[in-house]
């Protein structure tokens, strides 16, 4: 299970009226980001429950128990398809607590709706989805992701409270623009690869119908290359190979780099590398696979001084170290973003449980904690409780976990990219 795996979806599923939990709905595209293009046929997916739960975003400390509950929804609470379907998501769930694993299958009638899809289909990257912390805005961003090429949507406000499987509530327009649609174009738009503005049309005085219009988000070009010696501590195994650094650094295919190993010398590869590294770090350069097979055929390489080479190193050791501060920042920030959020998903007895807990953990129990207030990351009332949180919880999501993170990202952007070229409505 990576965060970087496709969701593919028949159109037809998605335009079907759904009602569904935030947790029940990121248990679906995790699995369905499971299915392999290739696959004829729906496999038993297993998965370790602990990863499955965290992925999935099920943060109780039962998560066996949760886990359970959510599967067995998914089994027992059918939907319809074309109005003439009636089916579940899973045909099965079973687990085996000695080994800490959950064995699920789809519903077999599913199959034309997820597997060996040539046409009227629509995919998306997990990560995005699983961005989003409210189900309205899960179901909106699909209906959207799916009209992204036409760069427009029309629909009637009924049409979409029936596709939100809220027909019946929010019958005060201003009510769902609030809770619903500002709601998910904030998430949208700060979370995922599109974003979209929209216009009310009236009949008589009563918003009748919303014209959405999706923009694809500028993506950056110019891939970032971790610095050399967080590279090196995330992947010591394969930093030195020549064909993983293709790959992982500059953005190459197996077919081109297997082309390359067996065109040209790995000296002179090497050396290529190093010139084409130092432009990127520089700003020159725009699309790196390509300027590395351009740099490879004409030999970018040149005749330089001593002192030539030497500004060159201190040049690409300032860079280095520039991108490495920046990097450092948002693993900052990306810290603190998991904290709040955590903090913010807890129920209200589980706050008072953790700040119990917390101060049972200390020498000085006069520590003073506002409960009310350990929410709001601005008051300094919950700054103990925060570290207290991210030692006991976080303290496994470290700067090279974060660095591993980011190149994993930047390595299969490409490959996201061409996938989606085959996405048609």
């Amino acid at each position: 299970m990576k965060k970087n795996n496709l969701v593919t979806k028949s159109n037809d599923l998605i335009e079907m009226p759904l009602k569904m939990s935030v947790v029940e709905l990121r248990i679906i595209y995790v699995l369905i980001s499971i299915i392999s293009p290739d696959d004829q046929e729906f496999q038993r997916y297993r998965f370790k429950i602990s990863e499955f739960a965290k992925l999935a975003g099920v943060k109780n400390k039962n998560i066996y128990a949760q886990v359970k509950e959510y599967t067995l929804n998914l089994m027992s609470h059918p939907f319809y398809i074309n109005e003439n379907l009636q089916v579940n998501w899973l045909a099965s769930a079973e687990y085996f607590p000695n080994e800490g694993i959950i064995e699920v299958e789809f519903s077999p009638k599913l199959k034309p709706y997820l597997l060996q899809l040539k046409e009227k289909f629509t995919s998306f990257r997990l990560n995005d989805i699983l961005k989003l912390k409210s189900a309205y805005s899960m179901r909106i961003y699909e209906l959207l992701k799916q009209y992204e090429k036409l760069g427009q949507r029309t629909l009637k406000v009924q049409r979409l409270k029936e596709l939100l499987g809220i027909e019946d509530q929010y019958p005060v327009y201003s009510d769902f623009k609030k809770r619903v649609i500002t709601k998910a174009q904030q998430e949208i738009n700060k979370s995922t690869d599109i974003e979209f503005n929209y216009v009310e049309r009236k009949s008589g005085r009563k918003v009748d119908e919303i014209v959405f219009t999706i923009k694809t988000k500028a993506k950056q070009t110019v891939t970032i290359l971790p610095p050399t010696e967080a590279l090196a501590a995330v992947q010591p195994h394969t930093a030195n190979r020549l064909s993983d650094r293709l790959k992982k650094e500059f953005g190459l295919t197996t077919v081109t780099i297997q082309t390359i190993l067996k065109s040209y010398e790995k000296e002179y590869i090497t050396e290529i590398l190093d010139v084409v590294k130092i432009d990127v770090l520089s700003g020159r350069v725009h699309d790196i696979p390509a300027y590395t097979v351009s740099a490879l055929k004409n030999d970018y390489r040149k005749k330089k001084t001593e002192l030539d080479i030497e500004l060159d190193r201190q040049q690409a050791l300032k860079l280095e170290k520039e991108q490495k501060s920046q990097l450092q920042q948002q693993y900052y920030a990306t810290v603190a973003e998991k904290l709040n959020q955590y903090i913010v998903d807890m129920s209200q007895e589980q706050l008072e449980m953790e700040v119990q807990a917390m101060l049972q953990s200390v020498a000085d129990k006069d520590i003073e904690i506002i409960t009310a207030d350990v929410r709001d990351p601005q008051l300094m009332s919950g700054g103990y409780f925060r570290q207290y949180l991210n030692k006991k919880y976080f303290y496994h999501y470290t700067f090279e976990v974060f660095i591993s993170e980011v190149t994993e990202s930047e390595v299969t952007e490409s490959e996201v990219t061409e996938h989606e070229k085959r996405t048609t409505l």
